[in-house]
């Protein structure tokens, strides 16, 4: 649980909100949720300058700093810092699944096609081998799984181009995305990060804008039946890389 450091707090639509300036340059930062792997931001700048400013939430890290450790003569952790997912990458591969799998749920591979042809040869030339209604049978329903099974690896490719083209129009809506801000304006979207620093006692969320910095601190709690105890740095993860790359989308059924 991620609570705001500070207590100049204030409360909007169920979330505690951080402030954060410099110049003329304003943010409203909190934590928003933890959605699997990631945890997410609600982030709000606003340009109250004379000039225009561009936003990049790919250039926004967390920075992580971490209790001292309890063992006598260990090594102080440094602090790790968490580069923001960048939502362009993001929504690209999100784009280019739902190509992939709404391309598959259409497609008709080539063992199907020769399967089909396979069957009517068998049909043909059924008599010549004497076929007996039993081994029909059997070949005609081994011939029928193996086409619910062609349909059924479409059926769930579908199902997932479906998902993913869900899931592409909810992150163009809420993600944070690079923006030019005009004087006078302001911006909201929701921000990623990768879950790697858990065991941090403190997030400090940056964000650098027109040449400046904003950003809020956050004190970080874990849930035990006793009550929130501050998080430990029992577990150090390693650092991230810059640039968070997914793997192409894998089918959504195998077949030999």
């Amino acid at each position: 649980m991620l609570k705001p450091a500070s207590g100049a707090t204030r409360w909007e639509n169920g979330l505690e909100l951080v402030g954060a300036h410099a110049d003329s340059l304003e943010a409203s930062l909190a934590a928003a949720a933890t959605a699997g792997n990631y945890l997410e931001f609600a982030v709000t700048v606003r340009n109250r300058s004379a000039r225009p400013i561009v936003v990049a939430p790919e250039e926004f890290y967390l920075e992580a700093n971490f209790a001292a450790p309890a063992t006598a003569g260990a090594a102080p952790v440094g602090p790790l810092r968490v580069p923001a997912v960048n939502p362009e990458e993001s929504i690209r591969m999100l784009q280019q699944g739902a190509a992939y799998h709404e391309q598959k749920s259409t497609a008709v591979p080539a063992a199907e096609i020769l399967s089909g042809i396979n069957e009517i040869a068998q049909d043909l030339s059924s008599r010549k081998r004497k076929e007996t209604d039993a081994q029909r049978d059997a070949r005609n329903a081994a011939y029928h799984a193996e086409m619910n099974g062609y349909q059924q690896e479409r059926t769930d490719h579908a199902v997932r181009a479906a998902a993913l083209r869900t899931e592409l129009r909810a992150a163009e809506a809420d993600w944070l995305r690079k923006t030019t801000l005009g004087p006078g304006m302001a911006l909201s979207g929701r921000v990623r990060f990768r879950r790697t620093a858990d065991g941090a006692e403190r997030l400090r969320l940056v964000l650098p804008v027109g040449g400046r910095e904003l950003a809020g601190e956050f004190s970080q709690f874990r849930y035990r039946q006793s009550g929130y105890q501050p998080a430990t740095a029992s577990a150090v993860p390693r650092a991230v890389p810059a640039v968070n790359q997914s793997a192409p989308p894998a089918p959504a059924t195998a077949r030999p």
